[in-house]
């Protein structure tokens, strides 16, 4: 089955991670619609069904990446290459355009990049708030996202928060509704209750009175 999907290609000196890290990993992954569709050692690769899905990830992923390491100037090792084409998706394999585009753009990264394919590029358009640097050298290898992560993260939690602010105002109106229905169906439909039984004074004064 062919289909045009974002390609997210990371490369690292070496992915033996601890359990958490991977964990965080697989969390990221799965929080931003990915899928992993390959993995060695050194590199890892991810299926996305948006661009944008597949940048936030990269963006996400760098971020754990510095945070995961020690000292006072910490500095991203992960690279990450993203592409955006045709791919041929299989029972257990995943090939086509978008697969070798990311390969190729890995070749030229440092540690800490992001780069994206001129085709990933209009995808994104204006939907995240990064700049773009084009390597004159090779006009035609891409572009790197020249990005603050905290500014794009922000940004994405804006648009897609947790809980969105409008849900209670109209959950509750609605839900306070159905339980005035309710009662006051009730309150119509219960059978009027019978008051305690008054002796019969008129029959006892009559027997009084015999």
């Amino acid at each position: 089955m062919q289909k045009i999907a974002a390609i997210l290609r990371l490369e690292c000196p070496s992915f033996d991670d601890p359990t958490i890290a991977r964990l965080e990993f697989d969390e990221t992954v799965h929080r931003n619609a990915g899928l992993v569709v390959g993995e060695t050692d050194t590199v890892r690769t991810i299926l996305f069904m948006r661009a944008k899905s597949a940048a936030v990830c990269a963006v996400e992923l760098r971020r754990q990446d510095k945070t995961s390491l020690s000292g006072p100037d910490r500095t991203s090792v992960l690279r990450s290459a993203i592409s955006l084409g045709p791919v041929l998706i299989g029972e257990a394999t995943v090939d086509g355009d978008a697969i070798e585009i990311a390969e190729n753009l890995a070749t030229i990264l440092e540690p800490g990049d992001i780069f994206v394919s001129g085709s990933c590029r209009n995808a994104l358009a204006d939907n995240l708030p990064v700049d773009y640097e084009q390597l004159r050298e090779k006009a035609s290898a891409g572009f790197r996202l020249v990005v603050d992560d905290n500014e794009v993260l922000s940004a994405i939690r804006h648009e897609n928060p947790v809980a969105p602010d409008w849900n209670w105002k109209i959950t509750l109106p609605v839900f306070s509704m159905l339980i005035l229905i309710v009662a006051g169906w009730f309150w119509f439909n219960m059978p009027d209750s019978q008051g305690p039984s008054t002796p019969n004074i008129q029959s006892e004064n009559q027997g009084v009175t015999r």
